[in-house]
């Protein structure tokens, strides 16, 4: 996560949604950083506003913070999990992530694992987009979401936020394999990001989320979905 306060702009990292590239391109407008460790830089909805905003609105009470993140199609989201865990490096035992190495198990036992109740195998220890972009009410934690494959609107909002132009290019794309995927195992996989999938064809349909604008209409989509 990267904070401009001069800019009031607080940019929260998705894991697998072009972090690195993003945080790249804007860090020299940032003079807060939390970098590192996972916990550190993928900072959720959650923490940010019950410790690092609340902290900013006490130190500075004039200031606001707009708060950003991005948003993937949540099947490619968790594809791209399941890519990224089987590349070479977590192959051999001695690797200290070894226990998440996917490349020894096909893209349906990873999801079934993934969906299981109780105590996941690490290389499916995994949560979901709303999870990092929810709060404890359920509404969404943010004030602005743009969706992945929008680039040029992100590169837009930071530039007017900025005064400089900023482009953004992808780094760190994890390899393409061949994947196969079972239609039950796809069903069951959309039932359970139902509210991820609801989350994102909301911000495809308006373009991006805005909190002063579709705040309580996302939160009314969102609650249909807990019924369903």
């Amino acid at each position: 996560m990267q904070i401009s306060t001069e800019h009031g702009l607080a940019f929260l990292c998705m894991a697998k949604c072009a972090s690195t590239a993003i945080e790249s391109a804007i860090t020299d407008y940032c003079n807060i950083k939390f970098s590192g460790r996972t916990s550190i830089k993928h900072i959720n909805a959650q923490v940010f506003n019950d410790h690092i905003l609340a902290a900013h609105k006490k130190l500075v009470r004039s200031s606001h913070i707009e708060s950003v993140c991005m948003i993937r199609d949540p099947l490619d989201w968790i594809e791209s999990w399941y890519r990224y865990r089987s590349r070479n490096q977590l192959m051999s035992p001695k690797s200290p992530q070894h226990a998440k190495y996917t490349g020894n198990v096909s893209y349906n036992e990873f999801l079934l694992e993934y969906m299981s109740k109780g105590k996941r195998k690490p290389f499916a220890q995994l949560r979901t987009q709303y999870n990092f972009l929810s709060l404890a009410s359920g509404r969404i934690g943010l004030d602005r979401i743009i969706p992945f494959d929008n680039f040029k609107l992100l590169n837009q909002f930071f530039s007017e936020k900025f005064g400089h132009e900023i482009e953004i290019t992808l780094k760190n794309t994890s390899p393409r394999i061949p994947i196969s995927l079972d239609s039950d195992v796809e069903e069951k996989l959309r039932q359970y990001l139902a509210k991820d999938i609801a989350v994102y064809d909301f911000v495809k349909e308006h373009g991006q989320y805005i909190k002063a604008l579709h705040s309580d209409k996302l939160y009314a989509v969102l609650q249909d979905t807990s019924e369903d």
